[in-house]
C-alpha cells in the first residue's frame, strides 16, 4: 500500500516496483552471470523481508542469501522451491533448522563440516553445502583449512558440494569485497576435475572477476543495488544506475521563534547567533536518525534545504527554518528522498554522516512506519 507521512512522526516509503526494476536491469546489465541471488541481510536491510521477498520471488531472483538460520526461516516462510542460503557460520544444535527450511550452509571451518555430515546421516540426506573461499587478509578459512574441508566433504557421501562462496557484502556495506585465494582456486579446479563444471562460485558486486577460473560458473550476490543504492567505484557494476527505492520523511512538530543566545539540543551545545526561527521534527535516534547529525545533515521542507541544528534527541531533532517564511506544523521534511526540485539522495546523507548506506538504512528502527509501493 501506499501512504503520507501527514499524520505520522515518520515514514519510510519502499518502491517495491523500483526493486523489481532493478533485477530486471541489472540481468541485462551483466548478462552472463549464471545466476542471481538476493542479499537479504538484517530484515533486508530494513526494508522488510517479507515484502522483499515475495516481489523478489515474482521479478525472478533465482536464489536468496541470509545472515543466519533464524533469517533464513523467515524467508521460507514466505514460499517453497527457492535456494535460500546461509552465509555465516551456525551454531552447534542448529542443524535440525537447515533440514526443517532446507537451507544451505556457508562452511568454514572443519568442526562445521563434520556436524552437518553427522545431521545429515542422522536424517538420511544428501546436504548441498558451499564452502567459504580463502581470501587475503581474512584467516577463516585459512588455504590449509579450506583444502581440508574440500576433501572432507568430496569423500562424505552425505554432503554434496554445490558452491563455492566468495565473502563480501559488496557496494554500501563496511567490508564491501575481498581478494580470493588463487592458489587455492587452482588446486580445487584440478582437484574437481570434470566435475567442476557442476559447481559455482558466488561472489558480490566487489571483487575481481579475472581472479575466478573459468571453469567454474558464477552467481552475483546483488546487495544493496537491489534496493536503490549506487555501486561504488570499486564494483564490476560501476556505471550501473539503479532507481531509488526508499524515501525516509518525518513531520514538524512544533515551530518557535528563539532570541539570539537561546540554546538548542541535547547539553545545551547549540547556541543561537541571531534570533532564528526553529523547527522540531518527530524523529529522533530512536527512529534511527544518529544523535550526531546536528551540523552535519540537512532535511527538505517545502523544496527547501534546512540545516539540522544542536544535538538529536531521542524522540526529536531541530532545524533552523529561519529561511522559510511558510514553515507550519504538519509540514513534511524529507531526510532521505526528493522533495520539489531537490533531492537528499541516501549516499549524500551518508556521507554528511561519515556512515555506510547499509548502516544508515539497518539503523531505521521499527517503530518508523512503512509504505509499500506495490503497483506500477
Amino acid at each position: 500500500m501506499e501512504g503520507s507521512s501527514a499524520h505520522l512522526r515518520c515514514s519510510v516509503h519502499i518502491d517495491l516496483c523500483a526493486m523489481e526494476r532493478n533485477l530486471g536491469k541489472l540481468r541485462h546489465f551483466m548478462g552472463r552471470e549464471k545466476g542471481y541471488i538476493a542479499l537479504l541481510s538484517a530484515d533486508a536491510f530494513g526494508y522488510g523481508v517479507e515484502a522483499a521477498v515475495v516481489r523478489l520471488m515474482l521479478s525472478g531472483a533465482d536464489a536468496f542469501a541470509v545472515t543466519n538460520a533464524e533469517e533464513g526461516a523467515r524467508v521460507r516462510e514466505v514460499g517453497p522451491g527457492w535456494k535460500i542460503i546461509v552465509m555465516s557460520s551456525s551454531l552447534p544444535g542448529e542443524e535440525s533448522a537447515y533440514f526443517e527450511n532446507s537451507l544451505t550452509p556457508v562452511l568454514a571451518g572443519a568442526e562445521e563440516v563434520l556436524r552437518f555430515e553427522a545431521a545429515a546421516k542422522a536424517a538420511g540426506r544428501t546436504l548441498p553445502v558451499h564452502l567459504r573461499l580463502p581470501v587475503f587478509g581474512d584467516a577463516l578459512p585459512s588455504r590449509a583449512d579450506a583444502a581440508e574441508m574440500l576433501e572432507k566433504i568430496l569423500e562424505s557421501p552425505f554432503l554434496r558440494l554445490e558452491a563455492f562462496c566468495l565473502p563480501g557484502a559488496g557496494s554500501g556495506a563496511p567490508v564491501e569485497g575481498s581478494e580470493p585465494d588463487a592458489e587455492f582456486l587452482s588446486y580445487a579446479a584440478s582437484r574437481l576435475g570434470a566435475a567442476a563444471g557442476s559447481v559455482y562460485i558466488h561472489h558480490g558486486d566487489v571483487c575481481e572477476l579475472s581472479a575466478l577460473p573459468p571453469e567454474f560458473d558464477r552467481s552475483l550476490r546483488a546487495g544493496l543495488v537491489l534496493f536503490g543504492i549506487r555501486p561504488s567505484e570499486k564494483s564490476i557494476l560501476r556505471g550501473f544506475e539503479p532507481e531509488r527505492v526508499l524515501v525516509f520523511r518525518t513531520s514538524v512538530s512544533l515551530v518557535k521563534e528563539l532570541p539570539k543566545g537561546a540554546t538548542v539540543g541535547y547539553g545545551r551545545t547549540f547556541r543561537l547567533e541571531r534570533d532564528s526561527k526553529i523547527a522540531l521534527l518527530s524523529v529522533g535516534y530512536g527512529d534511527g536518525v544518529p544523535r550526531e547529525g546536528g551540523g552535519r545533515m540537512s532535511v527538505l521542507i517545502r523544496g527547501a534545504r534546512v540545516p539540522v541544528i544542536g544535538r538529536v534527541s531521542m524522540d526529536q531533532a531541530a532545524v533552523d527554518a529561519s529561511g522559510l517564511a511558510d514553515v507550519r506544523e504538519g509540514d513534511e521534511a524529507v531526510i532521505v528522498g526528493p522533495c520539489g526540485n531537490d533531492e537528499i539522495s541516501i549516499e549524500e546523507y551518508c556521507g554528511r554522516l561519515g556512515i555506510t548506506p547499509a548502516q544508515a538504512l539497518t539503523s531505521i528502527t521499527k517503530r518508523v512506519a512503512r509504505f509499500y509501493k506495490t503497483l506500477y
